[in-house]
């Protein structure tokens, strides 16, 4: 007997149209917590290192968390994995919306996708009745046309996980939108299925029933957890404003980092900020995902560019295609934001392309791109950005270089362009300024996606409320190492905030109310873990598992051919300077950055000069089976 989870994984070959169902236990579930650890398991087996991202080899695996479908509040997210064609490596992302909810309580917990299908398909899953039908028509539809398409077949009850036309295309970092405006945005998984022919998949109205092993003291810890939630000073502000609310905050720390990561401040900041949608009369509603009380979701309109009524922006898109891109216009924003979620591209990458096309074309390259947009791509011109962002889906003209992302576009155009293309082992960075947010470099650099914050979202560094000064002072011994620009405890507060985030994807929740607000933690997680599973767990226990995730990702991919070298960052963040509101400069040296790697790694007990794993950390945390499996 499982609980919390369904003990089932389903598998489906798209080349073979075969379709079988494996059971596991709780002694996975104990070892990996969920989803995400599962699913680093699973791509142990499944996926070997020498398998192409495009090819039938690369599985990749979606999967709803072990709270998911549980009354746990946030904790509706599903995890995607598999092999990225950004970056050629492991990569796992994250998506909110009802889809995991959905899966869940058709049955399944984990949906893996085999092989490729030889014209386009998408999965249909309706309890016991699993269906791989044609999706000729649904091929070439945008992301939200083919959504209503499809409930329009199945039903109101139903969900989809869909790819749009840039997944179609393979532009190497589409997305995969789960709920229309949900997406698991990051390395290129929408590419990944539409190499496999697989438009996505639709569950239908599940009838399963999600069995808890203490309901009683689960659901009271449950409330308990919903009361700190409402009552987190971040959380609050989050509500409110969305994720866009930390923008004032970046923008005042001079981590904002604005025109292709040249500014760390802008005096146009509040266009882009989640309080000017609210105070303008851009936000006409609040959505949240599955079972969250937090509702970060912006439901926005404007009357121009044709009129747009669509969910977001986020901080992440109104940051890489606002103050990156020197764009002020709000109405423009909200159109860049629709186009980008419609046509399944993540917003990230796409800013940081855009930011590199018009730093370059300022400097006196990609001069083509005034006849083939009609229009010069300057900072702040949001045509050209419309334009861009339609070439790029399609593959026309330079949007087909564009579409492969920086690390091949800027060798291509000349290796001088790759000192502003901001991005390292083919993902772009994400929009903090780590030149001077140290825990934040060291995360970045760390991180199995890439420079990226959606492994470790060490929020708390910056000492905005109470809650994270607490936790600092928590995992460092002191209060004064909350704050930007300062290396001191860095590797403490990553490896914390990396831990519990592997528990926090594995079980299904919201990294917003662990690691940007503080509402839960790994005292709060070990409870609810045993009282939803019927596996005894401690603090120190559900930590260790987290810590097994992050391992076993790191053995992944040091199989797949990562080593220490690939610890790093941008050429523009180790090799430039940067300036503050105040005046002051910052740079982050690789002198620096390798000392934080190098005490992170005695830390972590692994080998430091090759910034591996050691064989007696791997069985101490039960992965003998990786020992010498890339030796």
């Amino acid at each position: 007997m499982v609980y919390s989870v369904n003990g089932k994984i389903l598998h489906v070959d798209l080349t073979n149209n075969r379709i079988w169902v494996e059971r596991y236990g709780n002694d996975l579930l104990e070892l990996f917590i969920g989803s995400r650890g599962l699913q680093a398991r699973l791509y142990w087996d499944l996926v070997s290192p020498e398998a192409k991202a495009f090819s039938s080899d690369n599985v990749l695996f979606v999967g709803s968390g072990t709270f998911t479908g549980t009354p746990f509040p946030s904790s509706g997210r599903t995890t995607v994995t598999f092999k990225s064609p950004a970056t050629n490596m492991y990569f796992k992302a994250s998506v909110g919306g009802d889809f995991g909810l959905m899966l869940k309580l058709n049955g399944y917990d984990i949906v893996a996708i085999h092989g490729s299908s030889e014209k386009p398909a998408y999965i249909y899953i309706e309890n016991d009745h699993v269906d791989i039908i044609p999706a000729e028509k649904y091929w070439g539809l945008d992301i939200r046309t083919a959504h209503i398409e499809l409930v329009r077949k199945h039903g109101l009850h139903a969900d989809t996980l869909l790819i749009g036309p840039a997944g179609e295309n393979l532009v190497k970092y589409a997305s995969i939108n789960c709920s229309v405006y949900n997406v698991a945005a990051r390395g290129g998984g929408g590419a990944v299925l539409g190499y496999k022919k697989l438009k996505g998949i639709v569950v239908g109205k599940g009838e399963r029933s999600i069995v808890l092993y203490n309901p009683k003291k689960f659901y009271e810890k449950s409330l308990k957890v919903a009361l700190n939630i409402m009552n987190d000073e971040a959380l609050i502000a989050t509500g409110k404003f969305g994720t866009a609310s930390a923008t004032m905050g970046l923008d005042k720390t001079s981590t904002l980092p604005c025109y292709n990561f040249r500014r760390s401040f802008w005096e146009n900041a509040y266009r882009n900020a989640g309080e000017y949608y609210v105070e303008a009369g851009y936000l006409i509603g609040r959505v949240g995902c599955a079972q969250c009380i937090v509702s970060c979701h912006r439901h926005t309109m404007t009357e121009k560019y044709g009129g747009v009524n669509t969910v977001g922006p986020e901080y992440e898109t109104s940051n890489a295609l606002g103050c990156n891109l020197g764009n002020s216009d709000t109405d423009g924003l909200i159109k860049l934001n629709d186009l980008a979620n419609i046509y399944g591209l993540d917003t990230i990458s796409l800013g940081g392309v855009i930011g590199w096309v018009m730093e370059s074309y300022e400097k006196g390259y990609l001069k083509n791109l005034r006849e083939e947009l009609g229009t010069e791509p300057l900072w702040g011109n949001v045509d050209a950005i419309i334009k861009l962002i339609e070439n790029i889906t399609f593959r026309k003209g330079s949007g087909d270089l564009l579409a492969e992302g920086l690390a091949i576009a800027c060798n291509k155009v000349s290796p001088e362009t790759c000192r502003w293309a901001i991005q390292s082992r083919g993902l772009e960075h994400s929009r903090v300024e780590t030149r001077i947010a140290r825990a934040y470099a060291l995360a970045f650099a760390l991180n199995p996606r890439g420079p990226d914050h959606l492994h470790t979202e060490t929020f708390a560094e910056f000492g905005f409320t109470e809650e994270a000064r607490r936790l600092i002072k928590r995992l460092t011994g002191s209060e004064e190492n909350a704050g930007v620009g300062k290396d001191s405890g860095r590797p403490e507060i990553v490896i914390w905030h990396e831990d519990i985030y592997a528990v926090t994807d594995s079980v299904g929740l919201c990294a917003f109310i662990d690691t940007a607000g503080f509402a839960v933690n790994e005292f709060v997680l070990s409870e609810l873990f045993e009282d939803a599973t019927g596996i005894e767990s401690t603090p120190e226990k559900i930590m260790k598992s987290g810590e097994r995730i992050i391992t076993l990702e790191r053995m992944i991919q040091a199989r797949e051919g990562r080593s220490r070298r690939d610890d790093t960052l941008p050429w523009r963040i180790l090799n430039e300077e940067i300036t503050t509101r105040e005046g002051k400069t910052y740079i982050l040296t690789e002198a620096t950055l390798n000392s934080m790697l190098d005490k992170y790694f005695e830390l972590r007990g692994w080998n430091v000069e090759k910034g591996i794993p050691t064989p007696d950390k791997l069985r101490e945390l039960k992965l003998e089976f990786t020992i010498g499996a890339f030796l």
